[in-house]
Parts: structure tokens; C-alpha cells; sequence
């Protein structure tokens, strides 16, 4: 990641001077209701540090940037926030860089650009196109598997090592017949840039577009990310703030590690509003944001959501992402000149909705709407109460075991074994398959909820096991047993009626 394009004195000015906030319509009491609804916004998500930017036409109509970073430092507009998914974009971009100049063409087998791609099928493998892969419709199913996405691989070679990984992948949808999201898509599409340029995929965005878009504060590579000190961000625990520094990962960048301030997003979403030549031509950049693919709340193009906001009826082109620990959201409203980035270093499964809604919140506002807030998941609460009351049970059945006579804790025991058995089966269903690596990542609550039940099921069986034989195995000095007449105390029994 590292191309340097020499910029223009009067682009560079150009670009200073959009920066600086022009005066926004006040809400009653003064404050703007953008930042009045932002401020009730980060409380109710209890995110310990937000940035965000309104821009509409060729300027910025508002920006802020408040609290504090996982460790401890104020927020500033060039504090850097991993940008999850929101990262497709940028790789859509690269490839329609790519297709635009003639070097590649989207409706040619993606193989033809990475012969060696590997898949669990064949076909898929042999007839994919880098249409289908950018627009979510080869089938590809979401990768759950830590073995798969977010291997924090940072060394040279890292993107292609995952790609090559992908060979035990099957799809799930015939190809080109449906929307499928997968990151597994966008690890190709990277590999595939890689392959065409021979440059790294970092080193490809750095000189292609980060760098011409004066993007100082944004990362790529592991080595760019120590460099512009990329602080910890936070993921909820049993639902409160827990700060968590999620290792960056070079391999994942495609699809998800791109690291960005709210001064290098903003420039980034004043081209995908306005355009600029330098960067991609306006037809090209008109096809990025037209969607194709039916996803069931909207369209997909390359890298970006279309659908219509509820309460405006405006369309809107859209994309947010997550890490463990950060949130990251762009809302473009192209019809109305209008645009808003939003940015929270704190990221929960549950609170995916509830975070979802600040952009679109916002954009509501501006638009003539009213606010639209989404509901916590209640999926988290309830596998959370019952992976909890599970190793309660499970507690009081080992300490139970030492208390009562051995053969009456065997219904419980069997009882909270099956308990946990089905927690423990369910939980990562109810996540689309992922693996308990994943799970302790995305919802470390929960997955340390599963291992406690798993440890307390152990703990239980061996307390069973040891209060067994120690039942079984005389004590020392006692008579031993009559094969016929039973145990001493069974013969103190009857001889004393």
C-alpha cells in the first residue's frame, strides 16, 4: 500500500478548505440536532469515543469528535478507527480502477486473473466472475471459521495464503442465482489485485488511492498501522464498554482491517459524492453505486448498499462495518447532494442494529425525517441467560455431589449435562456456524459463558467419577463385606429389627 500520486497545489487547497465546518441549521437551545441526537445516540450505546461528518455538496457542514480512545486520549478527527466491512469499498474501488483502464474485465472468470484459485467446487472455481464476486452473487457462503478470516497474518504473502485456503470452501447458491454476502468474496478480489499489478494490495490502495485522496491518517499494512497509532477500541461485556485492542490483520484488509481518521473518511466520502477524475471516472464510479443484486432490503453493487430510507422515501448508497472493537458507517444520499460518516470505537453483535441507526439517524434528520432507533438483539440476551443459568446449575450440581449421597445427584448431573449439550450446540448456530474462536472475538460473553459450562461439565464429571469409587473402596479398618449378607451397615440393619 503506497502509491504516491503528486497532487496539485490547488487540489490540496481545495481539499484543506472543504474541510472547515460551514454553519449548521441549530435545533431549539442552540445545538444543532444532528449533534443533539449524536450525543443521546453515544450514550444509549455507550460508546466511549464517536467522530462523525456531514457533508453536503462539496462541503462539510459538520463534523465532531468526542470521548476518548481505549486508551484514555481524547478523540480527535484524525484519530484512526478500523473500518470492518466499510473496507469493501475500497476494494470494489481497486478493482474498478483495474477494469476501467482495460487491465481486467468484470465479466471474465476470475480465474483467468488468479490461475491458481481453488475452491470446494469446481465449477464455481473454474467460472466465478469478478462481476459475481464484487456483487455477493458467486454463492460463497459468509466464513465463520477463525481457521479462514481474521488470522491477523501480517507477513508477506498473508492475502494469498487465505485465498489458497478458500479451496474447502463449497457455495451455497448456484452461481450468479442469488445474493450471498461473503467475505470470502472480497479476500479474492484482493488476491486478484495482488496478482494483476504485482504490487501488494496495500501497497496497491496507498499509491491508488489513499495517497491522491490525502489520506494521511489511514492504514493498510500492520507497519502503517503502529505508524499512525492505531489505538484499542472497546466491545460490550455482559453490556458495558470492555476495552479490547483487536491485532491488525495485512491478510483481512480487503474485506475488513482498513484503518482510517474521520478527516481521511471524509475525503474519502466527498469523492464517492462528488467524483474526482484522478481517482476514477464518473461513469465508472456511477456503476460502483448502482445495485444489482437483490439482497431482500435493497440492491448491492461493488462494495456498496442501495435501498430507500424508511421515513424519507430518499435513496440512499450505503455501507457500515465492524471489527470486535470498532463501528464504522457511511450514508450517501446522491439525489439530495448529502452525505454522513459516522465512526464508534466499540462494537457488540447485539448492538448492531442500535449502532446501525446513527448514520441513517442522521441522514433522517437532514432529510426532513425523524429519528428511527433500532432495538438491542434479543437473540444475545437470552443465549447469554441461558448459558448462564446452564453453569449455575452445573455449579450447584458439583457442589451438591460432595454433599448428597452419590445416587441421588445422577438426575441432576444427566439433566444439567443436557442443558449445556444444548447450549453449547445452539449458541454458535444461532451465528451463522461460527467456531468458538470466533464467537469469544465477536461475543466474548458468550463464549466464555460456553466455556465456563464446558469446565463446570467437566469439573461435575470428574467429582462424579471421583465420589464413585471413593463410595465403592472400603474405608481402612472397616469389615469386610459379606458376599451374602451385604454390607456391615446392611447387616447391623437387620439384626437390629
Amino acid at each position: 500500500m503506497g502509491r504516491t500520486w503528486i497532487r496539485t497545489a490547488g487540489a490540496m487547497i481545495a481539499c484543506l478548505a472543504s474541510l472547515l465546518p460551514a454553519s449548521p441549521v441549530a435545533a431549539a437551545g442552540g445545538e444543532p440536532a444532528t449533534e443533539r441526537y449524536l450525543h443521546e445516540y453515544m450514550a444509549r450505546i455507550k460508546a466511549p469515543g464517536l467522530a462523525f461528518a456531514v457533508i453536503r455538496g462539496d462541503r462539510v457542514i459538520q463534523r465532531g469528535a468526542w470521548g476518548v480512545d481505549g486508551d484514555g486520549r481524547p478523540i480527535t478527527t484524525t484519530t484512526p478507527f478500523m473500518l470492518g466491512s466499510t473496507s469493501k469499498s475500497f476494494t470494489a474501488l481497486a478493482v474498478t480502477q483495474l477494469a476501467d483502464s482495460g487491465r481486467i474485465d468484470l465479466d471474465t472468470a476470475a480465474v483467468t486473473y488468479l490461475p491458481w484459485l481453488r475452491l470446494g467446487d469446481e465449477t464455481t472455481a473454474r467460472t466465478v466472475t469478478v462481476r459475481h464476486l464484487l456483487t455477493h452473487t458467486s454463492g460463497l457462503p459468509q466464513v465463520w471459521s477463525s481457521d479462514l478470516t481474521d488470522r491477523y497474518d501480517n507477513d508477506p504473502g498473508g492475502l494469498a495464503r487465505s485465498v489458497r485456503d478458500l479451496a474447502g470452501l463449497r457455495p451455497i447458491k448456484p452461481l450468479g442465482q442469488g445474493y450471498a454476502y461473503s467475505d470470502a468474496n472480497y479476500m479474492i478480489l484482493g488476491a486478484l489485485v495482488e496478482n494483476v499489478t504485482g504490487d501488494s494490495f496495500g501497497g496497491y490502495l496507498r499509491r491508488h488511492v489513499l495517497d491522491p485522496l490525502g489520506m494521511t491518517h489511514a492504514a493498510a499494512t500492520a507497519a502503517e498501522a503502529t505508524a499512525v497509532g492505531l489505538p484499542a477500541g472497546h466491545r460490550y461485556y455482559l453490556g458495558r464498554p470492555q476495552r479490547f485492542a483487536t491485532p491488525f490483520d495485512t491478510a483481512g484488509v480487503p474485506y475488513g482491517f482498513l484503518a482510517a481518521g474521520l478527516d481521511d473518511l471524509t475525503r474519502y466520502t466527498m469523492f464517492q459524492l462528488n467524483g474526482d477524475p484522478r481517482i476514477l471516472g464518473a461513469d465508472a464510479l456511477t456503476r460502483m453505486h448502482t445495485g444489482t443484486a437483490d439482497t431482500g432490503h435493497g440492491t448491492y453493487g461493488f462494495g456498496w448498499q442501495n435501498s430507500t430510507l424508511d421515513g424519507v422515501g430518499a435513496r440512499i448508497v450505503w455501507h457500515a462495518g465492524a471489527t470486535p472493537n470498532y463501528f464504522s458507517h457511511i450514508v450517501l444520499a446522491p439525489d439530495a447532494g448529502l452525505a454522513v460518516v459516522v465512526l464508534t470505537n466499540i462494537y457488540g453483535l447485539p448492538m448492531d442494529g442500535p449502532l446501525s441507526s446513527g448514520a441513517f439517524n442522521v441522514a433522517r434528520l437532514l432529510l426532513g425525517g425523524v429519528p428511527a432507533d433500532a432495538a438491542e438483539d434479543p437473540m444475545h440476551r437470552w443465549a447469554l441467560i441461558g448459558l448462564l443459568g446452564a453453569a449455575a446449575l452445573l455449579a450447584a450440581a458439583v457442589v451438591r455431589s460432595w454433599i448428597r449421597p452419590v445416587r441421588r445427584v445422577l438426575a441432576p448431573v444427566a439433566g444439567c449435562a443436557a442443558l449445556a449439550g444444548a447450549a453449547g450446540w445452539l449458541t454458535p448456530s444461532l451465528w451463522n456456524g461460527a467456531d468458538l474462536a470466533k464467537l469469544r472475538l465477536w461475543a466474548p460473553d458468550v463464549g466464555h459463558a460456553i466455556l465456563a459450562v464446558a469446565a463446570l461439565c467437566a469439573v461435575l464429571a470428574l467429582t462424579r467419577l471421583y465420589r464413585g469409587l471413593s463410595h465403592r473402596r472400603p474405608r481402612a479398618g472397616s469389615p469386610a463385606a459379606d458376599p451374602v449378607a451385604g454390607t456391615p451397615s446392611r447387616r447391623a440393619g437387620l439384626t437390629g429389627r
